[in-house]
């Protein structure tokens, strides 16, 4: 499926004044590979996967923000139990999560309030171009708020029962150092 079709199938949630957004939106592929086992922080690639489509700052600011999130990963505990609690483990949602510039469209409507965005539960992650303007400590925890939503974590409105995207940014700088 043509990664703009799924673009314009995605149903966005914005929250005024967060600093990172979720969409939902009719499930794409999920691109990982089935034989994918669980990840430890010595199987981590250093390096994400990034479509050649990203922008060359966008993509220079993922790739050292990554290595931050997957340290913070690594040395919080309490980083590491955000993801136990979805019963997923941190460390493979991370590198399992698949990076593609937003679309246009999105960059109009949905990158006004955040830095990136994701469907729950699956693989593609979109990232906005003013998330190359984020210190790398802030891009990591747009990373690894957005590996929360690849884990399972749905987020409100669109989740009655989930935090609001400001709340789970609360979250993740608390329990990441971040």
């Amino acid at each position: 499926m043509d990664i703009r079709k799924i673009t314009r199938q995605v149903v966005f949630a914005t929250i005024i004044g967060s600093t990172a957004s979720t969409a939902i939106a009719t499930s794409p592929p999920d691109h990982r590979d089935t034989q994918s086992t669980a990840a430890t922080a010595d199987q981590v690639a250093t390096s994400p996967w990034i479509s050649s489509s990203v922008p060359v700052p966008v993509r220079s600011r993922l790739e050292a923000s990554h290595q931050v999130a997957t340290q913070r990963l690594t040395t919080k505990a309490q980083c590491r139990a955000l993801f136990a609690d979805l019963n997923a483990d941190g460390f493979e949602a991370l590198a399992s999560t698949m990076y593609y510039p937003a679309s246009t469209a999105s960059e109009k409507q949905v990158c006004r309030g955040a830095f990136g965005y994701t469907t729950v539960g699956s693989a593609p992650t979109f990232l906005c171009r003013r998330f190359s303007r984020l210190s790398e400590r802030r891009a990591a925890l747009v990373l690894i708020h957005e590996a929360l939503h690849r884990a399972g974590m749905g987020e409100w409105p669109l989740d009655s029962d989930g935090l609001a995207s400001g709340a789970i940014n609360d979250l993740v700088a608390e329990a990441c150092g971040l």
